[in-house]
């Protein structure tokens, strides 16, 4: 049983609460209550410190404006406190409601500064059944905006009905002509019928254009060509879920640099759309400004435990080609067991990863759920040998519910036989749910990696100091003690 000296229960709803004194009701000790009236002396004296309490509250608030008055920010001159302005709305478009509120001072600058009001965005911040507060914003906007180049970005899920939509591209139909960068989401082709019939009066201005729509909706009907013309100043395009057709079926681009195909960004979707290799090089081909664009990586670096739970070989792939993790220690992947545990090219990723300098300190790689022998052991081979620094290496619950003999005959053969040592600085091994394992195949990777660590050969390798088992039914109790004295620790799960 457990010890009741350790528990505790401060939580008592049935006994009865204790009765309150009148002191405690009243909050005030009673020794401190006078009965007879104040003194009058008393009561000049109170009012006499209320005055003076007053006082101070206004020469404080009259110190504070002669501060605010004489503030190193009101010597910045308006034309670097409008840049300031900019730089910071470029950021964040929610900021200039804010910066109104500081001073008549900055509402003013604000007021006179054309290109802050040139961002237009329907996203979440609106929500819905709000169409005509937004209507309003973008007449209010735009009279501010004056001939400042304007920024699109429409997310049409926020947006209750098709005609509400329309009524909003009515609204920026005549400032289009002035638009440098579109970014539109709709969740079908009607909803870019509507975008498509108020663009058409870009061509000249328009540098960056990014769309997405519902790959649900997006095979089943014909696209819709949203650009038609020359655009000369075109340099960006992102399309998201969306065909190639939306922009260079009926569109030149002369000054095309960056070609941008994603999958979700915006917002998440389980379906994927098709492109045509004959489009997607009819694209590539369509100018010769198109540079190549490494993506920049996501730096991570405070990450040392990740695990990756149900997530398809793909994605897995992606994240590992879009962060650098310097201080990843330990990694656990668990792929379906459905077919797609046996698709293991994300190894190649992590290899790739590992090679490049970006996983510098990962020691420790668990895989679970994932094939290991047949065709699929090529692959997890591979990706080892380009992890060397692992000490750690953990097999569970194969789909199969075998390892196979192979791995285990590679993680034993030395240089002599394959050229170098699989895993050199592997320290410890685990393996889980593996039905096939007898034990003995462990005895002769432990054996063989403790006397090549005593050849003085070059090209050594580490000996294997902790092995876990967990459950392994099929272990042969005479390879137990063996193991024992060849490694510093054994551990059997189940076992009492």
């Amino acid at each position: 049983m457990a010890d009741q000296t350790t528990i505790s229960w401060d939580w008592t709803p049935f006994e009865e609460p204790p009765l309150n004194s009148p002191e405690e009701e009243s909050g005030v000790p009673l020794t401190n209550v006078d009965p007879r009236p104040p003194r009058p002396e008393v009561v000049q004296l109170d009012k006499s410190i209320s005055r003076l309490e007053e006082q101070l509250a206004l020469l404080k608030i009259s110190r504070l404006r002669v501060l605010s008055d004489h503030a190193l920010i009101n010597c910045v001159p308006p034309e670097i406190l409008s840049r300031i302005f900019e730089l910071g709305t470029h950021e964040n478009i929610h900021l200039v409601p804010i910066l109104s509120l500081v001073s008549r001072h900055w509402r003013q600058t604000i007021l006179c500064t054309p290109t802050l009001w040139s961002y237009v965005r329907l996203d979440h911040d609106w929500n819905y059944g709000r169409g005509a507060e937004f209507l309003r914003k973008i007449n209010m906007y735009m009279q501010r905006a004056q001939d400042a180049k304007i920024h699109v970005d429409l997310d049409f899920r926020y947006c209750e009905s098709i005609p509400e939509a329309r009524s909003i591209m009515s609204a920026l139909q005549p400032y289009l002509v002035r638009c440098f960068y579109l970014r539109v989401s709709v969740p079908d082709w009607d909803w870019m019928v509507i975008v498509q019939e108020h663009c058409q009066n870009m061509n000249g201005t328009l540098e960056e254009i990014a769309l997405r729509i519902d790959p649900g909706d997006s095979e089943d009907s014909a696209p819709i060509a949203l650009l038609t013309g020359v655009f000369p100043r075109l340099t960006n395009v992102v399309l998201e879920q969306t065909p190639l057709a939306c922009v260079f079926s009926k569109a030149e681009t002369p000054s095309l640099r960056c070609f941008y195909l994603m999958r979700d960004t915006r917002y998440h979707a389980n379906q994927r759309i098709r492109i045509a290799l004959r489009e997607y090089l009819a694209a590539l081909t369509a100018t010769d400004t198109l540079e190549d664009s490494v993506p920049e990586l996501t730096p991570v670096p405070a990450l040392t435990d990740l695990a990756i739970s149900f997530l398809d070989a793909t994605n897995i792939s992606l994240l590992l080609d879009a962060v650098s993790l310097p201080s990843l220690f330990r990694l656990a992947v668990q792929m379906d067991t459905g077919p797609e545990g046996d698709n293991l090219s994300w190894l190649a990723h992590l290899s790739a990863a590992a090679q490049a300098g970006r996983l510098p300190a990962l020691r420790h790689l668990e895989l679970r759920a994932c094939t290991t022998d047949g065709s699929a052991l090529a692959p997890i081979v591979s990706a080892l040998h380009g992890i060397p620094q692992l000490c750690a290496l953990g097999l569970a619950a194969p789909p199969s519910g075998t390892v196979g003999a192979r791995l285990f005959e590679l993680l034993a053969a030395g240089p002599e036989r394959i050229g170098s040592w699989l895993l050199p600085n592997l320290r410890a091994l685990s393996l889980n749910g593996c039905r096939d394992v007898s034990g003995h195949e462990i005895l002769r990777v432990v054996c063989a990696r403790r006397e090549g660590s005593t050849s003085g050969l070059e090209g050594g390798v580490t000996p294997i100091r902790m092995v876990r088992l967990a459950p392994c039914y099929p272990l042969d109790p005479e390879v137990v003690e063996s193991l024992r004295q060849n490694v510093d620790e054994l551990k059997i799960m189940g076992q009492v």
